[in-house]
């Protein structure tokens, strides 16, 4: 009599193949939560350094120094390829210009940033942290780790279930004898 899933040794190697595949996606699943709980720890641990640094003794030690100043900067003009940048010079650096750039989700409004405007800012070794009140893309306050987290728990949770699944099914396919 023919069976059309084929003989019994083959139905067993596929289903063994199915047990080690899903054991395998649980391990990415593993991997992928083990990366997420990383980058949240390394975000966490980057905004803590960040807030560390001292205040700069003088203006100028803020360009080459691992110290932040903060004073008013005037805006020199705007531009966008990718993301908003705006040209700022410091009133305590006069004869240098910095570059500003601004993630998606936190620019600040066009009225702030006219050319002419003169506003609050923040430099961190020659790099603008903090511009109009919002971190720009330099300053590890930019990135939210908060948002990595929830993804980490999710990998975490689906790698639980894809072995606890793997185990019932390869309990099952193990015990077929030929």
């Amino acid at each position: 009599m023919l069976n059309r899933l084929g003989p019994p040794g083959s139905r067993q190697r596929a289903a063994r193949y199915q047990v080690l595949f899903a054991i395998g996606v649980g391990v990415l699943a593993l991997v992928a939560s083990a990366g997420s709980f990383i980058l949240y720890f390394q975000f966490k641990a980057n905004i803590a350094a960040y807030q560390s640094i001292p205040r700069c003794a003088s203006p100028g030690d803020a360009v080459s120094s691992a110290c932040r100043y903060s004073g008013p900067a005037q805006i020199l003009g705007t531009s966008r390829t990718d993301q908003l940048r705006a040209s700022v010079q410091f009133s305590a650096l006069r004869g240098q210009t910095f570059t500003a750039r601004f993630p998606k989700n936190g620019e600040p409004g066009s009225s702030v940033l006219a050319a002419g405007t003169i506003t609050e800012g923040e430099l961190l070794s020659g790099k603008v942290t903090r511009l109009a009140g919002k971190p720009t893309s330099d300053n590890p306050e930019s990135t939210s780790p908060d948002s990595i987290l929830p993804l980490g728990w999710a990998f975490l949770v689906g790698a639980l279930v894809v072995f606890g699944l793997s185990v019932g099914l390869a309990r099952v396919n193990w015990r077929i004898k030929d």
